[in-house]
């Protein structure tokens, strides 16, 4: 469209009025207004007005507010330039760094009253409203007389009729890695790669009691099927969580912190713009500023696998759910940690650089607005009520050799691969699969829906560089099915009952 048509609409979103561009998709089991709100949100970022245009023109709030907001929660959420708050549907905004001085935000008619929940990252704020529908407000780093709205989300290309919380969502947060605030990101080898051409916004939302992580992009199907796991292979139960640039914050109820570089493109899945490897990319030169394009191999390539969880030091005092991360500059390690509590008999908040060996407080004196958690100063992160999944798979090969996939779970990589040869010999590989690009909508989790992955067959270093002493069978099957390498992509197709590994040839059944 056109900019000059597109700059109408912005200003025509921003004072209130729905732009009726298509039928309002049906997307929650009662009758919602009627919502079709069109905003620039997925389109070219335009340069951003630093003063305060428009901010006048909203009403002052009527109702009290908190002088700061410190903590980026659904309740209350800033970026670097503006705080956000919610109470009883409606959406308030301030200047970050003043002292009050609330206004009411004026909503599309169909918003109104209904919003629940609001998350501010980089230039995007998103608002939820109470039937779990995604409204994203664009240029959040500009002034409010260019603010706008948009119900759209999905594909293609972020113009989607919009999306909805997953079902049984505990906890959500909106997280934006953008080229223009975080421009670099490290991948596990230490190696710094642009952020790419378009920035990587995505819907994290804590479901199943809190123990699995779904994300919600934009760009990709009207479904809920991408999940990045929770530390100790899923086995950890959040009970909150926080994301910013990619940077995930979860904390379960004995106040164990964690926290995770991860998104769709972070995680391998977007090979369309960005090359992947498992082999070792340390000492590689780094590729060139050229956003959004791919690089030859003379490069690094971004390592795999993608960056795990990393457990974060253990704050010596009392502690709520009320946890936050947001930036504080360039690249992903530009991050701060905050989590609600109270030390000395004050209440604030704790506060660290990513990075950082240990916490400081930062006293506010305000009441407590999280649940304060056991923090008893042991180690509860694995969750012995967490079930292993149920998905176990095992077949022959045509040589006759047993293979065994043991509780495969789409959110979980790597999963081990078990080898029984008719000697009695056996071999212990590495599965790695990365849930995919997809442009049409795949169902949660494994169900009869096949289900494909990138996949990457490992032999591990020591058995590798053992091989001249394995079993005659086991060194027959490295050297034909794997051709002696270290690392062999293949296809993995998986279903309720089926288990394909393309590379190795069986298709597995299903045993339990």
């Amino acid at each position: 469209m056109p900019e000059p048509a597109v700059r109408r609409g912005v200003l025509a979103a921003a004072a209130g009025l729905a732009l009726a561009v298509a039928a309002p998709p049906q997307i929650a089991s009662a009758e919602p207004p009627a919502c079709a709100l069109l905003g620039t949100v997925g389109t070219p970022e335009l340069g951003a007005d630093e003063t305060t245009a428009g901010l006048d023109a909203f009403p002052a709030a009527a109702i009290p507010l908190p002088d700061q907001v410190f903590l980026r929660t659904t309740a209350e959420t800033f970026n670097r330039r503006w705080s956000f708050a919610v109470r009883d549907g409606s959406v308030y905004v301030k200047q970050a760094a003043a002292q009050g001085g609330w206004r009411t935000l004026p909503l599309p008619g169909c918003m109104a009253g209904r919003i629940a929940g609001v998350s501010a990252d980089d230039d995007e704020l998103m608002a939820i409203d109470v039937d779990g529908r995604f409204f994203t407000m664009d240029h959040i780093l500009s002034a409010p007389a260019d603010w706008n709205w948009s119900s759209r989300y999905g594909t293609p290309l972020w113009t989607g009729p919009g999306n909805t919380l997953p079902p049984g969502t505990i906890a959500w947060t909106w997280s934006v890695l953008s080229p223009n605030e975080d421009r670099l990101w490290r991948d596990t080898a230490g190696n710094d790669h642009n952020v790419g051409g378009a920035k990587v916004s995505h819907v994290f939302a804590l479901t199943d009691d809190g123990h699995r992580i779904h994300y919600v992009d934009p760009w990709l199907p009207l479904d809920h099927s991408y999940e990045m796991s929770t530390p100790d292979q899923g086995r950890f139960r959040a009970v909150a969580l926080s994301t910013s640039g990619s940077t995930t914050l979860v904390v379960d109820r004995f106040g164990n912190l964690y926290t995770r570089l991860y998104d769709f493109d972070i995680s391998g899945a977007d090979k369309v713009f960005f090359r992947y490897s498992y082999e070792d990319q340390r000492g590689r030169p780094a590729a060139p500023d050229m956003l959004g394009e791919r690089i030859d191999d003379h490069y690094a390539a971004i390592q795999l696998p993608a960056p795990d969880w990393l457990r974060q030091p253990r704050i010596p005092g009392r502690i709520t759910d009320r946890i936050s991360v947001h930036k504080t500059g360039i690249g992903s390690n530009a991050r701060e940690l905050r989590v609600e509590g109270v030390d000395g008999g004050r209440t604030g908040y704790w506060v660290k650089e990513l990075a950082a060996d240990h916490w400081d407080f930062v006293p506010t004196d305000l009441p407590l607005a999280g649940r304060l958690l056991d923090n008893p100063g042991t180690d509860h992160s694995a969750d012995d009520t967490v079930a292993a999944s149920p998905y176990t798979y095992a077949g022959l090969t045509a040589s006759g050799v047993a293979v065994r996939i043991e509780s495969f779970d789409v959110a979980v990589s790597p999963t081990p691969l078990r080898l029984d040869f008719a000697d009695g010999s056996h071999l212990d590989l590495t599965l790695h699969t990365v849930d995919g690009l997809r442009q049409t909508v795949q169902a949660s989790g494994i169900t009869d829906q096949p289900r494909a992955f990138d996949g990457t067959v490992e032999i591990p270093a020591d058995t590798l560089a053992t091989l001249p002493d394995q079993s005659a069978p086991v060194r027959e099957f490295l050297q034909t099915a794997l051709a002696g390498r270290r690392f062999t992509e293949t296809p993995v197709r998986v279903t309720t009952n089926e288990f394909s590994i393309e590379g190795l040839g069986p298709t597995l059944s299903r045993t339990r």
